[in-house]
């Protein structure tokens, strides 16, 4: 399993690692990378499926949360995220041959090969 964490300050690295930790409890097995950017007034979160492009993925924005809010929001946007490209909740299944994400132009869709 891959995951990879980016922040630019060792805060910001602390809560890339605190997002992959919530997203390996949530969904486990999935190879998600989590970028941390800006400040505390306008920064965020970026957290992406490494099948997919490196553009595709969901933004938290720079909002003040709870710990509890922000874990509910974080595991609410990847579940809508693998929703939105028909893998299921829970433990990932690198078996799935072909994926279509929906909202993405036919012609940007990303097919993975078997073997």
């Amino acid at each position: 399993m891959i995951l990879y964490q980016e922040g630019a300050t060792p805060a910001q690295h602390a809560l890339a690692h605190e997002v992959l930790e919530i997203l390996g409890v949530a969904y486990p097995g999935h190879p998600w990378a989590v970028r941390v950017y800006g400040n505390d007034s306008g920064g965020g979160v970026f957290i992406t499926h490494l099948d997919f492009p490196g553009n595709w993925g969901m933004n938290c924005k720079g909002a003040t949360y709870s710990s509890s809010a922000f874990k509910r929001e974080v595991i609410i946007k990847a579940g809508e995220w693998l929703e939105r490209a028909a893998l299921k909740r829970g433990r990932y299944d690198d078996d799935q041959d072909h994926y279509y994400v929906e909202g993405v132009p036919l012609k940007d869709q990303h097919y993975k090969e078997k073997g």
